[in-house]
């Protein structure tokens, strides 16, 4: 039998998916640069707040990969799997037994920088030059702020709601 914890954990990180899903894929912002920008990576690092590192990993990189997939984007299927899925994992792990506000802040920085770094290595890759992999990160930088903007707001929210955190 699943143990109280445990189908809690299963229950947000599923959740967690369709979310960070729904904020990649319909809530996005054409980049005339490159792609485009997406709110995910705010809930991806939400729910990193509330969910163990694998369920954390796992709400990130399949949240994110399954809107690549949707979005006609598959080809980066497994960069975002690993990218957003390592930011989730990072993120949970540096917080899950310290909830204090600079851990966590810290936390959401270092989060958001794999995000940037993990996609200047994934667009250099793609694009087979390093230069024009650059092209890119301005784009991930403005949306790895408004990830950490989300965050950071949004986690005194989720702290009011007593059934997360209990």
């Amino acid at each position: 039998m699943i143990e109280h914890q445990n189908l809690k954990q299963i229950i947000f990180a599923s959740l967690g998916i369709a979310i960070v899903f729904v904020a990649t894929i319909f809530i996005r912002i054409p980049n005339t640069i490159h792609g485009y920008l997406n709110l995910g990576d705010g809930f991806i690092l939400l729910f990193a707040s509330i969910l163990n590192p694998v369920f954390a990993f796992l709400v990130g990189g399949l949240g994110s990969g399954l809107a690549d997939i949707a979005g006609g984007y598959g080809f980066y299927f497994f960069f975002t799997l690993t990218i957003k899925g390592l930011e989730g994992l990072i993120v949970s792990y540096l917080i899950k037994n310290n909830q204090s506000s600079k851990i966590r802040i810290l936390a959401y920085l270092l989060g958001s920088f794999i995000m940037v770094a993990g996609y200047l290595v994934a667009d250099s890759i793609v694009n087979q030059s390093f230069w024009l992999g650059l092209v890119g990160v301005a784009g991930n930088v403005i949306q790895a702020a408004a990830g950490f903007l989300i965050a950071l707001f949004g986690f005194p929210i989720l702290k009011k709601i007593p059934y997360i955190f209990k």
